[in-house]
């Protein structure tokens, strides 16, 4: 039910994050993609698939919050085999890892991802997320962080439409 990942943390040191599990296998270790991964028979389940929706499996997260490895609003940190193969491809990626990293951030509320992703599944996207990062760490205040907070309430919400009947 509940996975562990090994993930990059502030000044890239490694912290381990817990999230319900979603996908057929845990490879938390990972330097694929979703998508990559579901072409090698890793497929997000249907619970799974509704509690990414709801974002839900992030909840367990709320651990390594209260244990100071990350905070509520930051940069999205990377599972560690794919934050290496992005530091690797992206000149200046790991000045993002100069803040603790968050459960939500800047780039989760202004980029658009292809399809139903809900983060970047490819080096473009993950380009245009680390120019979201950068502004983030630039541009670090309480209003930004409340403004993000409330964007990241809009985004949840919106992924539905409830109709009456």
């Amino acid at each position: 039910m509940f996975i562990s990942q090994q993930r990059i943390g502030r000044f890239n040191k490694p912290v381990t994050v817990y999230k319900l599990r979603t996908m057929t296998e845990n490879r938390s270790a990972s330097a694929t993609w979703t998508d990559e991964d579901a072409s090698e028979g890793n497929a997000v389940t249907p619970v799974g698939n509704i509690l990414r929706k709801l974002s839900l499996d992030e909840l367990p997260q709320v651990w390594s919050i209260l244990k100071g490895d990350m905070s509520l609003i930051g940069p999205r940190n990377d599972i560690k085999g794919l934050g290496e193969r992005l530091s690797a491809d992206i000149p200046y990626y790991n000045v993002r890892n100069f803040v603790p990293p968050g459960v939500t951030g800047w780039a989760q509320t202004h980029q658009q991802y292809m399809g139903d992703n809900i983060s970047p599944q490819s080096l473009e996207e993950s380009k245009e997320r680390l120019s979201y990062d950068l502004y983030y760490v630039k541009n670090r205040s309480l209003m930004l962080d409340v403004a993000i907070a409330l964007r990241t309430l809009k985004t949840v919400v919106g992924r539905f439409t409830f109709t009456i009947k």
